[in-house]
């Protein structure tokens, strides 16, 4: 169920529950993010959004990946938002659950680049890149909430801060400092992905915990099936 945070006549902060796409497809889902918002508020269907398929979308969250997102409820509100995120004066804290003992704090700086074999995101480990896909600047910081164990197995609860917003970026970036996370389907380790079974979560431990935008702060809990996951920690 999609909760409302906060709403005015020109926004909506809602905290998205896992397994909710935020816009269509290729495959043209009808149950998404965009459709809540249409069917919430019909008299804004027509309005000229830059692209009608993403109305009122300002920025995006995984599929398997829940908590707080912000829409616009017009086209320049949409604009203005948009504008505030690529000027990074919007302030975004996840948090996840990952394998392994991270440090005290961190920051993984690395370039994102679409990986064409297998339709993920993958680290370009040069400065340039022989496939069409372009090299995109990406910095993730990242400090240690808790240390948990599972079986001897130190597994870290990290509050993470996207500087920059590609796709999949903290899911890359953790795994590329050697961090995956528990429950993430696509990139998995041999030990992340016998864990997450063990732990019987799956999907990514991922969750948009805090939203920080126009003097305004905005907090969500962790979803339930993530809190039970910590409950069964020691």
């Amino acid at each position: 169920m999609i909760k409302i945070v906060f709403e005015d006549e020109n926004l909506i902060v809602a905290d998205k529950p896992a397994c909710v796409l935020v816009h269509p497809t290729a495959a043209s889902e009808p149950d998404t993010l965009v459709q809540w918002l249409l069917e919430k508020h019909p008299e804004i269907k027509d309005l000229n959004w830059p692209d009608p398929t993403r109305a009122g979308i300002v920025h995006r969250l995984d599929k398997d990946t829940s908590g707080l997102i912000i829409l616009a409820k017009n086209p320049k509100t949409l604009a203005q938002l948009q504008e505030e995120f690529q000027s990074r004066t919007v302030k975004k804290t996840y948090q996840a659950l990952v394998v392994g003992q991270t440090p005290e704090a961190g920051c993984v700086e690395a370039g994102i680049v679409r990986d064409k074999e297998n339709d993920r995101m993958k680290i370009q480990e040069t400065t340039y890149s022989f496939t069409r896909g372009t090299v995109r600047e990406a910095v993730t910081d990242y400090k240690t909430i808790s240390l948990y164990h599972y079986n001897s197995i130190p597994l870290s609860l990290v509050e993470v801060y996207p500087q920059t917003g590609r796709m999949h970026q903290i899911r890359v970036h953790m795994k590329h400092a050697g961090f995956p996370l528990i429950g993430d389907q696509l990139y998995q380790t041999k030990l992340s992905n016998q864990l997450s079974k063990e732990l019987n979560i799956s999907r990514q431990f991922l969750h948009a915990v805090k939203l920080e935008f126009n003097s305004q702060i905005f907090t969500s809990d962790l979803a339930p099936e993530l809190q039970n996951v910590l409950k069964n920690l020691s």
